[in-house]
């Protein structure tokens, strides 16, 4: 028999006001959800990890997870190890930065986002009025 999960809407806010939300049917006696509906938000944040860099990706699950330490195979083992680098292997210590907090080529749409997990700091842009 397939009914709606007494906890069907599911909300990740990203302010008091501002609510993500996703609707599921599940089959209880199956374990799995049947049938999901999601707006517009919801799928513009799942969509949003794809555009995400490998070094972004590292250091959110090993560092950020509130759950017990994330290891992404050898991913995790190849940051720790650039992490860990002495900066006399670099040219400078810009380059090692670069590796370490990578940035998005979708910085700009992600930022506006209701749910932004991207940590990284945004871009700052000078101009010379020259």
């Amino acid at each position: 028999m397939k009914r709606k999960h007494p906890n069907a809407t599911a909300a990740a806010a990203a302010s008091p006001e501002e609510k993500v939300t996703l609707r599921i049917l599940v089959d209880e006696k199956k374990n799995k959800v049947v049938y999901a509906e999601a707006g517009k938000d919801f799928v513009d944040v799942l969509l949003s990890f794809l555009t995400f860099p490998l070094g972004t990706i590292a250091r959110i699950v090993s560092n950020d997870s509130n759950m017990k330490k994330v290891n992404v195979g050898s991913l995790t083992s190849l940051y720790q190890s650039v992490a860990n680098l002495d900066v006399s292997h670099f040219w400078t210590d810009t380059c090692k930065e670069m590796l370490l907090h990578p940035r998005n080529s979708s910085e700009d749409y992600c930022q506006n986002m209701k749910l932004n997990i991207d940590d990284t700091e945004k871009t700052k842009y000078f101009i010379c009025d020259d």
